[in-house]
């Protein structure tokens, strides 16, 4: 089971915790960078891991694409970088 770690405050009445749950997340919620820090370092290395700020107040959909959909998934070593400028140019 992926895990999906939540931080800050949730907005009143947000069903953000219910939401991942029902896209199959194991739902943690750090209520700091130091708690956030100890949530990581429980994840297993080869685990999915999600940090999710408690304050998104889209769709489930928006959630499920973002989280789950595999043409939305990009290891961070693939991440693009922006470009360098040209050798001699500011």
């Amino acid at each position: 089971m992926s895990t999906a770690i939540l931080t800050g405050q949730p907005v009143p009445g947000s069903s953000i915790e219910g939401d991942l749950r029902s896209l199959g997340f194991d739902v943690r919620i750090a209520s700091d960078a130091a708690e956030t820090e100890t949530l990581l370092a429980e994840v297993p290395g080869d685990a999915r891991v999600a940090l999710v700020d408690a304050r998104f107040v889209g769709h489930v959909h928006a959630l499920r694409l973002g989280l789950t959909d595999p043409a939305s998934r990009w290891p961070r070593s693939r991440v693009p970088s922006p470009p360098s400028p040209p050798a001699g140019r500011p």
